[in-house]
Formats: structure tokens, C-alpha cells, sequence
């Protein structure tokens, strides 16, 4: 320890003073990077233990680091919110973090007086209260939750490393992969907000990670750390929880390697019941998620969703958000009773600019004309998984999204040719990652017409898609699920 702090030592007194400096013109932004610094430190010093001694690595969290605190800092100061017109869910987030740190150091633990906070099914609850605690041991600034999410950010490229040395190839193909994923545009900008965009991909990361060591050598230990994770990401986002869900259980049941079969029969029972409580556990929605299926799957609720969910006639600061999931709530709260409110906010009546990059759904019955349905709901996908395509952007500032879509096209046939390679090479650690991301992109496009939404929730699926490319120019040799040389639970093996 001695030996690291002399070696380290010139460089923590210039720090140390940069951030004295930094202190008298901002103080919010001295504490948030005292926090992130933290923070970095834990996760290198849990990255040494866990065997994860990998300069490259360390090099790419590095550029991580630089990447995402430079987008923050940028998006904070120079308030870039193209899209929104400086409204949305992370405003009503740092509210309610700000008044949950007030109760916090007067002693209430009660959240009595947090706006939305009583409304159980309000999208930015709990990720408010995490923000909430971070801002009762440092002080209640917005920078401060946006350079937290610069942490996650480091996190979810961990997790994009892992993923891409876990299929069989080079760290120089995952450190590639990490660099495109820093740069993934929808997922830069969004993750620098105060939104819990950042904590869902890291978490979602997390857990196909996970997934895929669950099922080259299973363990307990392993399998309890993703339910808790599965859990979370089932609250904090519905699509891409249950995605996760259920491509795990069908790939460990086809591919999981464990012998004898008696013993992977008995495991495979108690997994499959243990996972069909999570959605109870997480969002109340019964087992296996029977409630989510029988209020969303009716055409009722299909036709909302695709007629009138993206089309609102008013307008609540927030409330944009608080529709991108499908069990939020109308907020009640009238805009001038919420603390902190700013007379500068667009009022009730005015259109909210971010909905004009929705388009209306056609109501076609499947029962009367199925085919017609069905080729509506393959165009839809296809929006979706490419949109927005240059003939549906109305609006000049919609041009921001080719910065994004013309890279993808190209990137798509690196992709194809990753999963054909796979395939040839008989690598079916390809088959939970493609199951996760088709799942999710049709999950949004039955629910989902509205693109700005659909560039927030797509970002973990477009991420494990690109873990395939470097599969299209690495042989997988080994076409068993497991190396012989991997133990359960041992990282220094896999990842020297």
C-alpha cells in the first residue's frame, strides 16, 4: 500500500489541488468527482481481487472515464438538450432526490412531502431515492447524479469486455467493442442525464454476463447474484427485464453443459421456479409475470399504446418519462405545486416537442385480416431495429439521429456476418445474446412508436449485438460450451 501511494504520489498532489481549485468556482462538481474517484478506486481495487489484472482493460476504462466525464461536463454546462427543451424525467428526478436529501438530514426517513414519491409505479422512485442518498452525504447538485452515472457508465464497458472475452476471442477485439459502446451516441447522451438509462444498461450488461457463465459452469453463488440482478432490472425497466428472463431460461435449458442430466433436471426445476417469482418479488406482477400479460396483452391496452400514449394533448413537466413505461401512471401533480418548480417550464396545453418524432400505428384486427397485421408488425420492427430512416425525419433536429443510424447499417452487416461465422462455428453462446436482443426489439415494437423512447430503451440490445462482430473473424475452436481450463468461479484463469 506504502509502495503505491509513493509511486502515485506527485499525481494525487496535483489532483488534490485541482480540485481545491475547482472547489471555489464549483462545489458541486469538486464532490461529485471526489465521489467518482471514490468509486474508481473500489472498482479497480475489486477488479485486482477478482483476478482482473488486464492492462487493456484498464486502458479502456480509462478512455471510458474521459469519454462519458467529458460528455457530462459538456451536456451540464452548455445545458445540451436538443430534444426535450430542457424538460423530462431528469429534472423531476433531481427533484425528488433534492427533497429526499432534505428529510435525510433533518432525521425523516418517512419520504413524507417527496413529490410522485407516494406513487408506487412512478418510473424515477427508487432511482431517485439512490440519487437521494448521494445527495444527503455530498449536497443536492445535479452534476453530482450525472457524474455518478459516468461510474455506471465505466461499469456497463466492464461488463462489454467481459462479454466479448467470454465468447472466445482477443482482448483486442473487446477492447474494440468497449471503444464502439463508449461511442454508441443514444447511450452517451443518456446516460450523461440524470436518468436511470445508465443503471438499466449497466445492469443489463451485468446480467448477460452472468448468463452466459451460468451457462458454460454453473454455480450457486453465481445464480444468486444474477436473480438479485434480474430483479433489479425487471423494476427498473419491464422490456429488457423480461427479455433477460426468458432467453435465460431457454438457453440454459437447451445449452447448459451440466452433468448428469438427473442433476441438471432437478437444478432446471428449481431455477425455473425460483424465476417465475422474481416478477412478483420485483413489480408485483404475479408469477411469471401473469399480471403484466393480462393488462398489456389486451387489445384494450395495444390499442393505447399504439394510438394515443405517444400523441398526448397536455403537457405536465416529466411527463414525457413517466409514459416510456408501460406501468407508469398519469402523474397528478399539477406543475406549479412541485418543489422546485421553474416558471420557465412549458405549460399545460403547449406540444411537447418530443413527440413529434412519434408516427400512429394502424388498428388492424389480426382475427380479420392476419396477414395484413402481421406485415404491419414487420414494418414496425424494422423501425425499430433501424428507425429512424431518413425519410421519417420531420424535423432539422431530428438530422442528430443519422450520426447514429448511418454507422449501425454498416456496423448491422459486421453483425450478420458474426452470427453467420458463429453459427458455422458452432459457438451457441451466440443464441442467449441474439434471443435477448430480438426479444427486446419486438417487445418495443408491439408497445413503442415513438423515437425518441425507442433510442433510450434499444441501447442494451444494439450493445450485445455488437459483443458479435468480432465472432465474423475469430475461429471458435472449442465447440464445447466450457474450456477445460476454466474452474467455476475462478477469474484469474479465464481473464489472465
Amino acid at each position: 500500500m506504502k509502495e503505491s501511494f509513493n509511486k502515485y504520489y506527485n499525481f494525487i498532489v496535483v489532483l488534490l489541488i485541482a480540485l481545491i481549485a475547482i472547489a471555489f468556482f464549483d462545489r458541486g462538481l469538486a464532490l461529485g468527482l471526489i465521489v467518482l474517484a471514490l468509486l474508481m478506486i473500489i472498482t479497480f481495487f475489486l477488479l485486482s481481487k477478482l483476478g482482473l489484472k488486464d492492462k487493456t482493460l484498464f486502458r479502456l476504462l480509462i478512455i471510458a472515464l474521459i469519454i462519458h466525464l467529458g460528455a457530462v461536463l459538456f451536456i451540464y454546462y452548455f445545458d445540451f438538450q436538443p430534444f426535450s427543451e430542457g424538460t423530462g424525467g431528469y429534472k423531476n428526478c433531481h427533484i425528488i432526490a433534492t427533497e429526499i436529501s432534505e428529510n435525510f438530514k433533518q432525521g425523516n426517513f418517512s419520504f413524507e412531502g417527496v413529490p410522485h414519491y407516494e406513487n408506487e409505479r412512478y418510473p424515477y422512485r427508487y432511482y431517485g431515492l439512490i440519487i437521494g442518498v448521494l445527495y444527503t452525504i455530498t449536497v443536492p447538485e445535479m452534476v453530482i447524479g450525472q457524474i455518478f452515472g459516468v461510474w455506471l457508465a465505466i461499469l456497463a464497458i466492464i461488463f462489454v469486455y467481459l462479454i466479448v472475452k467470454e465468447l472466445g476471442v482477443s482482448k483486442k477485439w473487446a477492447f474494440i467493442i468497449g471503444l464502439m459502446a463508449n461511442f454508441y451516441p443514444s447511450y452517451l447522451f443518456y446516460s450523461s442525464l440524470l436518468l436511470k438509462d445508465g443503471l438499466i444498461v449497466t445492469l443489463a450488461l451485468m446480467n448477460i454476463f452472468l448468463c452466459l457463465r451460468l451457462i458454460k459452469n454453473f454455480s450457486w453463488k453465481k445464480f444468486i447474484v444474477f436473480y438479485l440482478g434480474l430483479g433489479l432490472l425487471i423494476h427498473f425497466r419491464i422490456y429488457i427485464g423480461y427479455a433477460l428472463f426468458f432467453a435465460f431460461i431457454v438457453s440454459w435449458i437447451l445449452l447448459s453443459k451440466l452433468n448428469p442430466l438427473k442433476k441438471k433436471v432437478i437444478y432446471g426445476i428449481i431455477i425455473v421456479i425460483l424465476l417465475g417469482f422474481l416478477p412478483e418479488i420485483s413489480i408485483d406482477q404475479g408469477f411469471y409475470g401473469i399480471k403484466t400479460f393480462k393488462s398489456f396483452f389486451n387489445p384494450e391496452t395495444l390499442v393505447y399504446y399504439q394510438q394515443e400514449a405517444y400523441f398526448p394533448s397536455s403537457f405536465r413537466p416529466g411527463e414525457a418519462d413517466s409514459i416510456s413505461e408501460p406501468l407508469a401512471e398519469e402523474i397528478k401533480t399539477k406543475p406549479e405545486e412541485i418543489k422546485g418548480y421553474d416558471s420557465s417550464w412549458p405549460k399545460p396545453k403547449e406540444e411537447i416537442k418530443g413527440y413529434d418524432s412519434s408516427w400512429p400505428k394502424e388498428e388492424i384486427s389480426f382475427e380479420e385480416k392476419p396477414y395484413r397485421y402481421l406485415l404491419n408488425e414487420f414494418k414496425y420492427f424494422i423501425y425499430i431495429s433501424f428507425g429512424p430512416l431518413p425519410w421519417q425525419l420531420k424535423k432539422p433536429i431530428h438530422y442528430f439521429a443519422l450520426l447514429e443510424m448511418i454507422p449501425w447499417y454498416i456496423l448491422f452487416l459486421f453483425i450478420i456476418k458474426g452470427i453467420y461465422q458463429s453459427i458455422k462455428n458452432r459457438n451457441k453462446l451466440v443464441f442467449p445474446l441474439i434471443l435477448f436482443s430480438l426479444m427486446v426489439l419486438v417487445s418495443i415494437s408491439i408497445f413503442v412508436n415513438n423515437f425518441g423512447i425507442i433510442t433510450r430503451i434499444r441501447v442494451p440490445a444494439f450493445i450485445v449485438l455488437l459483443s458479435l462482430i468480432p465472432l465474423g473473424y475469430t475461429k471458435y475452436k472449442n465447440k464445447e460450451l466450457s474450456s477445460p481450463r476454466v474452474e467455476a468461479g475462478s477469474f484469474d484463469q479465464d481473464y489472465e
